[in-house]
């Protein structure tokens, strides 16, 4: 009997062991692994902003800018962009995340000195469903947003430019909804940074 029980703890005790072992060396190879590519991601990510900022805006640099305010009764921090040429601001460019149909959709709007979006860029829809949410990163739905303002309407069809209105992607209006959020939470911070600072014509 106690030979038994030395055998069948041994036949749960080693595969358990084994198992753990293995699972111990994979997370290791896997933390090894992300600490060696996760540099060269980065790199990539900021390559692919500003090679997307050159295209949007045409400028001899892009400072990169913050606004962090810690009122009373909130506090509010984001990161942005200037293009200018010399001295002189010609946009200001805003990257923002926001929720779409199957995961975060990532857009980049360069707004004019005056107020009024210049373009946009989609830089990440690769989450939404292909052939419909992925419509969003085509031209004919992105320009739209050209020399718009703030709070920007969507519709399923119909759209009046001058009414600030935009048409949704068919079949993507939930992909939709989430870039033109994107783009009126840039006009917002854009206001909000004219308003903080006096230098911002």
């Amino acid at each position: 009997m106690a030979n038994f029980s030395k055998q069948n703890i041994k036949g749960i005790v080693l595969p358990a062991a084994v198992l753990l072992t293995i699972c111990v060396i994979i997370s290791l190879a896997l933390a090894l692994a992300n600490n060696v590519t996760a540099g060269r991601i980065a790199e990539l990510e900021e390559q692919n902003q500003r090679e997307a900022m050159s295209r949007l805006v045409k400028a001899e640099t892009y400072e990169p800018a913050a606004y962090t305010t810690d009122a009373s009764d909130s506090k509010s921090s984001f990161t942005y962009y200037i293009a200018k040429n010399g001295d002189e601001a010609v946009a200001y460019l805003f990257i923002l995340s926001t929720k779409g149909y199957g995961g975060d959709v990532s857009v980049m709007t360069a707004v004019e000195p005056q107020g009024s979006v210049k373009a946009v860029a989609i830089l990440d829809v690769s989450n939404e469903t292909p052939g419909l949410g992925q419509n969003a990163a085509k031209e004919s739905f992105y320009s739209q947003f050209a020399g718009k303002t703030k709070d920007i309407s969507l519709l399923k069809n119909g759209a009046k430019a001058d009414k600030n209105e935009i048409d949704a992607v068919t079949g993507a209006t939930i992909t939709s909804t989430a870039v033109t959020r994107a783009v009126n939470e840039a006009l917002d911070q854009f206001e909000t940074i004219k308003e903080a600072n006096a230098d911002v014509e």
